[in-house]
């Protein structure tokens, strides 16, 4: 069920031409008439980057589809003003309603979509430390100053309905999701980094279900007992699954489902290993707790236990996995996070533009369907690396756009689909065919 070719073929002259010429006028890009348009630059920074993601701004201006650009030339244009304004498309872009056709699934047919959310970051200059500074430290996205990018994709259509930034330094919790409210009956998944109780107590009142892991120090009350910590309620139990109605949380308090699944053995250990080496490294001790809740995997829930099996929660959960599966592609094949540049203006507009280039990518890769297609996201990524210039050149024309657009969705229509897997199935699969985790 693939996204309608007129409304993508829209949606992509739009977005990369008359609305980056009217951003570039905006914020002062383009001042007077040029050489190089507001539209050019767009358009040569996204397919070039579609199509070769690693290449230096000297191989894009090659590709610039005006005349007679040299690399000096396209060199100068990487200023403050070309930051904010590859910025404004990019936010543009994400406001687009690109969305394929959803699957007819009979579990995530429940709700009014499916929204998951991450965030992922990027080592900036330190020249931009002030704007947007990081945590410190020797790791790649962690120096003095980074930017976090927080994306909301919802996983029934394949829309990216939601991009926002931030400093690295700044965790993910502070990040406030209410800010732009979820439809009411939706669903929301999001990892423990975005754990707050007071956004889960808001999303509840707007009528939103989520699913959510607990922080270790979780406390939470039973019926009229007095709170304790979680990990010692799951000490004194006896079975494999925990299935209870609680309250949870002290200063903000909230009426949840805890759903507590006990783990393999071999799980189990694995996860105890783990957990032995990061207290190593601190100079501590696994406590009881730790030891404890490396032998559970443990959920809160507002959806009701008369509607919802355990089982099925625990897939729904797991569909969280694919955004950051989708992060993860654009970064290993989206070349996003890499740049030739060292100046902090070039570095954090190449950012905007290859997340912008991404997002493009994505509304491709949707002619073959969206996230539940089962398609090879990988080989799929690769037939949208190599349409990417004749989608440009055909830019101009909505009729051939449409035609290439249809072309590229023929070709994605013969790829194989993801190998299943038998002895682990993957959360596609079990979305299917819902089971008991193992």
């Amino acid at each position: 069920m693939s996204a309608p070719i007129p409304n993508l073929a829209r949606a992509i002259r739009t977005v990369l031409t008359a609305d980056a010429d009217r951003a570039a006028a905006r914020v002062g890009f383009v001042r007077r008439r040029r050489k190089i348009s507001g539209a050019a630059f767009i358009q040569t920074l996204v397919f070039g980057w579609i199509e070769d993601p690693r290449a230096p701004v000297d191989a894009l201006a090659a590709r610039c589809p005006v005349p007679g650009v040299t690399p000096q030339a396209f060199h100068k244009r990487f200023t403050p003003a070309a930051t904010e304004f590859v910025r404004e498309v990019l936010l543009r872009a994400v406001g687009q309603l690109v969305a394929a056709q959803p699957i007819a699934v009979p579990l995530l047919q429940r709700f009014a979509g499916v929204y998951v959310e991450d965030s992922t970051v990027v080592a900036l200059p330190d020249t931009l430390r002030d704007t947007f500074p990081g945590c410190g430290g020797n790791t790649p996205s962690a120096g003095l100053a980074a930017i976090k990018a927080h994306v909301r994709w919802e996983l029934t259509t394949g829309r990216i309905t939601g991009m926002a930034f931030q400093p690295g330094r700044q965790p993910d919790g502070r990040f406030n999701a209410t800010d732009d409210p979820l439809p009411a009956g939706a669903l929301r998944l999001a990892d423990l980094g975005y754990f707050d109780f007071g956004v889960l107590t808001r999303l509840s009142a707007a009528g939103v279900f989520w699913i959510s892991r607990l922080p270790p120090n979780a406390v939470a009350a039973v019926g009229d007992e007095r709170p304790s910590e979680v990990w010692r309620l799951l000490r004194q139990w006896s079975g494999d699954l925990l299935d209870l109605r609680v309250t949870a949380g002290n200063e903000t308090r909230i009426g949840c489902r805890l759903l507590a699944f006990r783990c393999p053995p071999g799980v189990a250990a694995r996860r105890r290993e783990q957990s032995a080496e990061r207290q190593r490294k601190k100079g501590r001790v696994v406590s009881e707790r730790l030891r404890v809740l490396c032998e559970w995997t443990v959920f809160a829930t507002n959806l009701p236990a008369d509607r919802f099996t355990p089982e099925q929660v625990w897939v729904l959960y797991r569909l969280r996995w694919q955004v950051e599966l989708l992060l993860k592609l654009w970064r290993s094949h989206g070349g996003f996070g890499q740049s030739h540049g060292r100046l902090g203006h070039r570095v954090l507009c190449e950012v905007y533009a290859k997340l912008l280039a991404m997002v493009v990518r994505h509304w491709l890769l949707l002619t073959g369907g969206g996230p539940l297609a089962r398609m090879n996201p990988v080989r799929a990524a690769r037939e949208a690396r190599r349409f990417a210039l004749a989608v440009a050149d055909a830019l101009p024309c909505a009729r051939r756009l449409r035609r290439v657009l249809r072309s590229l969705r023929d070709t994605l229509a013969l790829l194989r689909p993801r190998h299943r897997r038998r002895k682990r199935p993957s959360a596609l699969e079990l979305l299917f065919e819902p089971q008991t985790p193992s």
